[in-house]
């Protein structure tokens, strides 16, 4: 079957979005900041590959290349539709000419067909909102060498549908800080550590043990899979209930499963589940006070407590939850690192004893944090030994 290489367009987690493609794609390369390649089946339909992927913004078809940026780029907006709409954007070491959007806007206009273009007022790529709404073709330029790669955008982030779930939901997560969806969502397809073509052979076990409203376990439910999910707190294991119930109403047709709900100690979820029921566990913990984050001014010391405690609280799960798990079942879990006074504090103990747990360090860490947050997420991918 013939193939054709494809770009894919990362979001604001490069790295994290990076990883989630290769657990799909294990032939995935990196191309420049932000974007990858892979060779796809011209029959593969990218639109339900862009459903499934939580850190791709856009996914384009590889049309071509040039040793030069001018109007002539305009042969490969292949549209016969008057009052056409289109954008370049630019990735990689290069910036746009000046004149390009205009020379090809001529260029289109000499063939016979009204054109329109649309560019980010600084020059940076065109979001995958703005590609959406203004109905827009988008060529991506990528320099690489001496000459620039050409692709065709086919499918765009469907932002739309992504807030529709996240805000439309019984309960959202207004608090900064929670884990986004679409963080969820790739957490989600790294730990699955299923190929693309491989997937929906047999459905998964996936198990949140610090779930709180279910963010995780609704992205594992529209992945496909069977999701247990537990929490000390009651009302958070409700919530999460309610917003499960939500989202099978809301997407009767996917395959995923609920299996178990429960309020529980995440150090002892072996006491309820049997040993070797769970191929993947997701989780973000507990990772400490919210005091410590909003806090202008912290004791080195209070922080040193705390993460010893957060220590020993993570060390339990671990050993607990490797009872639970298959063999070279995966874990994705989000330490915490604080990030204060120009110093950084981590759970190091926690890396250093994963050997020790009957685990490998398959990738980490793995920031996922905003700039000036004071904790950060911290991701690891560990597989059971």
């Amino acid at each position: 079957m013939a193939t054709t290489s494809h770009f894919f367009v990362f979001g604001r987690t490069p790295q994290l979005a990076f990883l989630e493609l290769r657990t799909l794609f294990p032939r995935a390369r990196h191309m420049v900041d932000g974007v990858a390649s892979v060779e796809l089946d011209e029959s593969l339909d990218v639109s339900h590959l862009m459903d499934i992927l939580g850190g791709t913004t856009k996914i384009a078809k590889a049309v071509g290349s040039v040793t030069t940026l001018d109007g002539h780029l305009a042969r490969f907006i292949d549209s016969d539709s008057h009052g056409l709409t289109f954008g370049v954007s630019m990735y990689g070491e290069s910036t746009m000419p000046k004149t390009l959007l205009s020379d090809m806007k001529g260029e289109l206009e000499r063939s016979g067909r009204t054109a329109r273009y649309i560019a980010s007022p600084d020059g940076d790529p065109l979001t995958s909102v703005a590609i959406d709404k203004k109905h827009a073709e988008e060529l991506i330029v990528i320099k690489n060498g001496d000459h620039y790669v050409i692709g065709k955008t086919l499918a765009v982030q469907a932002y739309e549908a992504w807030n529709a779930r996240d805000y439309g939901r019984p309960h959202a997560d207004a608090q900064s800080g929670m884990l986004p969806l679409k963080a969820a969502r790739m957490i989600v397809n790294i730990a699955l550590s299923t190929a693309y073509e491989e997937r929906g052979a047999r459905q998964k076990t996936l198990l949140d043990p610090f779930c709180g409203m279910g963010s995780v376990l609704a992205e594992a439910y529209m992945m496909g899979c069977r999701v247990i999910g537990c929490d000390t707190s009651d009302a958070a294991v409700t919530k999460a209930r309610e917003n499960l119930s939500w989202l099978m109403e809301a997407f009767p047709n996917s395959k995923g499963a609920v299996a178990k709900l429960f309020v529980a100690d995440a150090v002892h979820v072996s006491d309820v589940l049997a040993p070797g029921s769970v191929h993947a566990i997701v989780s973000e913990p507990y990772m400490g006070s919210t005091d410590i984050a909003n806090a202008k001014n912290v004791d080195p010391g209070k922080v040193r407590n705390i993460l010893k405690g957060l220590e020993k609280l993570y060390i339990g799960c671990l050993r607990d939850w490797h009872k639970l798990l298959v063999p070279n079942g995966k874990i994705v879990i989000a330490l915490p690192a604080y990030a204060i006074s120009g110093r950084t504090y981590f759970v190091k103990k926690v890396v250093d004893m994963c050997e020790n747990l009957g685990y490998t360090i398959n990738d980490g860490p793995i920031e996922y944090s905003r700039p000036q947050a004071t904790v950060k997420r911290m991701f690891y991918v560990l597989s059971k030994k």
